[in-house]
């Protein structure tokens, strides 16, 4: 079954012995205002409905993450619907909706994988599971690489609503806000990408 296996973080933690912790992540994120390639994109998409989680995922949520990467094009790679198969009896496998990885752009997947995206419809509880089992998968990848990093950031979404995580020291810190804002997205993805290039 895959990463989808997992319905909420408490199955995550529990399966795997880890911990989830409330915290405020984002005290210093400055918001960005979007461009204006952005902007219209995201209004473009406004006048179709999305009407499923894969038509949010294109219209809506790869448009905001393409743009980060514009920034970051020569230091970082973005992937979208790749297979991260770590290990299939514990449901660690499947596809993963959106990340990145910390290497100059290339066409195959490296470590280390430093954030990831789950875009789910409506069911916000599962996404965040899923995205939990996907942010240890992709810890035990980067260790399996030798590319092991301090921590992980994750993020579930319906569009809308953007729930963020970040994996450290075997405890999921689960952001108390949930940025619903596009300036507070951007720049909450911006802080994220610019913790792992100082």
């Amino acid at each position: 079954m895959g990463y989808s296996y997992y319905k909420n973080i408490r199955t995550v933690v529990k399966k795997f012995n880890l911990d989830v912790q409330m915290v405020n992540l984002f005290d210093e994120v400055i918001p960005l205002e979007p461009s204006t390639w952005l902007v219209q994109s995201l209004e473009k998409a406004g006048k179709m409905p999305a009407t499923n989680e894969k038509t949010k995922a294109e219209r809506v949520i790869s448009p905001i993450l393409l743009s980060v990467f514009e920034n970051y094009s020569e230091q970082i790679s973005f992937f979208s619907g790749e297979a991260l198969n770590v290990n299939v009896e514990d449901n660690l496998s499947g596809e993963c909706d959106f990340f990145f990885a910390l290497h100059p752009p290339k066409p195959y997947i490296d470590a280390p994988i430093i954030s990831l995206a789950e875009a789910k419809d409506e069911d916000m509880e599962w996404g965040l599971a899923q995205c939990a089992a996907q942010m240890y998968g992709a810890k035990l990848f980067n260790e399996a690489e030798g590319k092991d990093i301090k921590a992980i950031y994750g993020c579930a979404t319906d569009g809308i609503e953007w729930q963020f995580l970040r994996f450290e020291n075997n405890i999921f810190y689960i952001n108390k806000q949930i940025l619903t804002q596009l300036p507070q997205i951007l720049g909450a993805w911006h802080w994220i990408i610019q913790s792992y290039l100082k």
